[in-house]
């Protein structure tokens, strides 16, 4: 993170609100002032430096040569250059990738630093090219392009007539996307832009400090003489030069100020969740986060003797899941822009509007094809979860006689290690496990299954049988499968694992329900992968087998014989229980696929999405479900409805971005972004019908070689998620009450040397003895790699 400030560093990108405003000769004002500045009791000067990354019209037009003519002191550098005077995205046909681009301007920038000796201190400053959503060569919108080194911006404005528009629409865009704007600069003439500019953005949060500067004289034909004019012209508004320089500096100790606060301002007066408070030793200060990666500042011990430090790290946890398309998203901010300026919230019950109508359409296109007709909008995936189970008991209660009144309680049925949710409804639907442990109203209101589970080692697939299914005396049954996608291609009638399976089942059935006379109203369960329960990944041919035997099971109780009108042309009508699949955490192409429930082929009555459904922008959820479940609330009379509702109920904002992030992982499908992990895990080609290929993010052969490793239990590889369960032994029993994940978690965040540019920190969370890492699904195999080197390192050094 050599390119962004410290105490001792600062480092700054101009941006201009258009092409011939004047750029130039501000930098060159700018960082001339900042050489010329004296600083501490032994006047030592500061050492400043200029960068032009993308130059065109070269070398006709050279703007480091320009700063360097009339700011002798200043280092310059210029990196991209182009013959022709156009626009960069036209100026080459063979465009360098933009990653090599960004990667050579921070190595400039981290050269400059380097070369400060000790008690040196350093100015930087990066000049952009044209205006700030001018293309680079790539195409790809400076804007956005720039984003990841989140320098300080200084903003040209115009000031010419009309450059009013100009200017805030460029501030506005820079702002929308992240950017700190300390100053904004503009000449002074006749127009008298600043005038309006300085009142308007006023009221601003975080706003600029307008700073006028005298016109540079009009260009003169005699090179020569225009030069001469350029040096007097220089010379005489320095100080206005360095009165912006000034301002700069404050702007950035006070930046710094506060972000050597924040941790110790955060222990007084923030209770974080599912956090020990006594054993938090240091907190993580986020600056921002963009694409894969938070910049994270870390507190000097003693701010004497040493200067904070910025660290780079990789999102490992996809910040708590939510992340598919990456921090700071362009495309969801300009939905949620556009979604706020159009609505901002309105009210929903017996409402519509565009954004909730077409993520309706899209959700039962995509994930609800072929069983649900119906969308409920709630806040999260917890509430979506307590919907789920009002609809679901409801829809029971209906149809059997008298369903709970004998004990005054209704169950589920579930598996052993499930979770969905914090509220108390949610909570009594999951075994007793340690997050409900302490919570005084919680009843557990189910039978959960031990489940079968998979995990890959030593390179083979092996599937644990508990000995509960094959027999008391039995010990654990292990079923090896070379293929990733065979764990979930249907065994043949006959396969062992069938008749294991659905006997136990059968048999649990009954005894529940006419042995210990105990009435149900709903199977819940997380399809395939169970994630706080330990990223627990069931047989997939267990969830099968027992939604097929809960669907075929008669003993749930006695059918009512009153019919209801609308019950009569409901399709896909449910059987037995209605079956309830939580894909909060699994769902919306997060295991590489639609849904988990695609993955099983099997359709779920009921479904929660939350989390990757709006990319990791803003909260939303929904409930998808079938007629057959909603026409069980119609009536004439309001209390036979579903009385359950957000104040925020389908807010526009959150629609419209899950609209973005639905469409674009749809895109991604189709156009084969993963087709060489699809490749490397011999999935099914992703264009095919009924395609049942599974396929990992993640490196197979990474992957192969920490699944060999003797402290690795096994590993779950599945679409962007990445799962390691670390053996266990002696007083730690593994579970989420381990402390192993966590002793590996702390060495992933480590400070790396901020020299080696080929790696960064990563970002976890500990989940008992289970070390995970979570990818969005616009990880690059480059950034992945980085990654999976660190991990794989530091697992073999635990």
């Amino acid at each position: 993170m050599a390119h962004l400030p410290t105490r001792s560093f600062q480092a700054y990108q101009v941006f201009a609100a258009n092409t011939n405003v004047g750029k130039t000769i501000l930098s060159t004002g700018l960082v001339r002032a900042a050489a010329s500045l004296s600083i501490g009791a032994d006047k030592q000067r500061k050492k400043a430096f200029y960068l032009k990354p993308v130059q065109t019209g070269y070398p006709v037009d050279c703007d480091a040569r320009h700063v360097k003519t009339f700011a002798p002191l200043v280092e310059t550098s210029r990196l991209y250059a182009y013959p022709d005077p156009v626009s960069p995205h036209i100026a080459t046909t063979e465009p360098p990738p933009d990653s090599e681009v960004l990667q050579a301007t921070i190595n400039e920038i981290r050269k400059f630093k380097n070369s400060l000796t000790p008690g040196e201190t350093g100015w930087a400053l990066l000049e952009t090219a044209g205006g700030v959503n001018s293309p680079i060569m790539s195409g790809e919108l400076q804007s956005k392009f720039y984003r990841p080194l989140r320098l300080p911006t200084v903003l040209v404005g115009d000031s010419h007539l009309g450059g009013i528009s100009t200017t805030l629409t460029s501030y506005e865009s820079l702002h929308q996307y992240g950017y700190d704007i300390p100053a904004l600069l503009l000449f002074d003439n006749k127009s008298r832009n600043h005038q309006f500019l300085e009142k308007y953005l006023a009221k601003a949060e975080n706003r600029p400090l307008v700073h006028v500067l005298p016109s540079p004289p009009e260009k003169l034909a005699d090179p020569l003489a225009d030069q001469e004019q350029l040096h007097e012209y220089y010379k005489k508004t320095e100080a206005y030069f360095q009165d912006v320089v000034q301002h700069l500096e404050q702007t950035h100790q006070k930046r710094l100020d506060r972000l050597e606060e924040l941790g110790d301002k955060a222990r007084t007066s923030i209770w974080w969740p599912f956090t020990q408070h006594q054993t938090v030793k240091d907190v993580t200060v986020i600056d921002s986060a963009y694409g894969d990666i938070m910049t994270t500042y870390v507190e000097p011990k003693d701010k004497l003797k040493a200067e904070g430090k910025w660290k780079e790290m990789f999102d490992g946890c996809a910040s708590w899941w939510t992340q598919g398309l990456g921090h700071g998203s362009p495309a969801l901010t300009r939905s949620a822009a556009y979604a706020a300026g159009r609505y901002g919230h309105v009210m929903f019950p017996e409402c519509s509007h565009e954004p909730a109508v077409k993520l309706s359409e899209t959700l039962l296109e995509t994930v609800g094809e072929g069983w649900a007709s119906r969308v409920f909008f709630s806040d999260n995936g917890s509430t979506a979860i307590e919907v789920a189970l009002k609809m679901a008991l409801k829809a029971s209660q209906d149809r059997y006689v008298d369903l709970g009144k004998a004990t005054g309680k209704i169950e589920v049925l579930g598996i052993d290690g499930g979770y969905h949710g914090d509220t108390i409804g949610a909570m009594n639907a999951c075994s007793p496990n340690l997050y409900n442990a302490q919570v005084t109203w919680y009843k557990a209101h189910g039978h959960w299954f031990t489940p079968p589970t998979v995990l890959y080692k030593d390179s083979k697939f092996q599937i644990t049988i508990p000995s509960e299914m094959t027999g008391g005396d039995q010990p654990q049954q292990v079923v090896t499968i070379d293929n990733l996608t065979s764990v979930f291609t249907p065994p043949k009638e006959g396969d062992a694992r069938l008749s294991i399976y659905r006997n136990h089942i059968r048999s649990t059935l009954n005894r529940l329900t006419k042995e210990e006379n105990r009435q149900f109203g709903a199977l819940l369960m997380e399809p395939v992968l169970m994630g706080a329960g330990g990223m627990m990944w069931v047989d997939p041919a267990f969830q099968r087998c027992l939604v097929e035997e809960v669907r075929a099971f008669d003993g749930f109780g006695k059918e009512t014989s009153v019919k209801n009108e609308f019950l009569a042309g409901s399709k896909n009508t449910w059987k037995g229980l209605p079956v309830v699949f939580d894909e909060v955490f699994s769902g919306c192409w997060r295991l590489g696929r639609k849904s988990a429930a695609d993955m099983l082929q099997v359709n779920p009555d009921i479904a929660a999405y939350a989390k990757l459904l709006t990319g990791g922008l803003i909260t939303l959820a929904t409930t998808l479900t079938s007629d057959s479940i909603f026409n069980n609330f119609l009536s004439e009379t309001k209390t036979d409805a579903l009385l359950h509702g957000h104040s925020y109920t389908a807010h526009p904002i959150g629609c419209a971005v899950a609209n973005t992030s639905l469409q674009t992982y749809r895109e991604m499908e189709s156009h084969g972004d993963a087709d060489q992990a699809r490749k490397d895990w011999g999935a099914i080609g992703h264009g095919e019908t009924n395609n049942l290929g599974v396929w990992s993010l993640w490196d197979q052969k990474v992957v192969d070689q920490i699944s060999r490793l003797d402290v690795v239990e096994g590993v779950v590889p599945l679409g962007s998620v990445l799962a390691i369960v670390m053996k266990t032994g002696g007083a730690d029993g593994g579970g989420y009450g381990s402390l192993m994940s966590q002793q590996v978690q702390r060495k992933l965040r480590d400070l790396r040397e901020e020299g080696d540019e080929t790696e960064v920190a990563i970002f976890g969370r500990p989940l008992g003895n289970v070390v995970y890492m979570i990818a969005s699904q616009v990880s690059t195999r480059e950034q992945l790699n980085k990654v999976e080197n660190i991990l794989l390192r530091t697992l073999k050094s635990s």
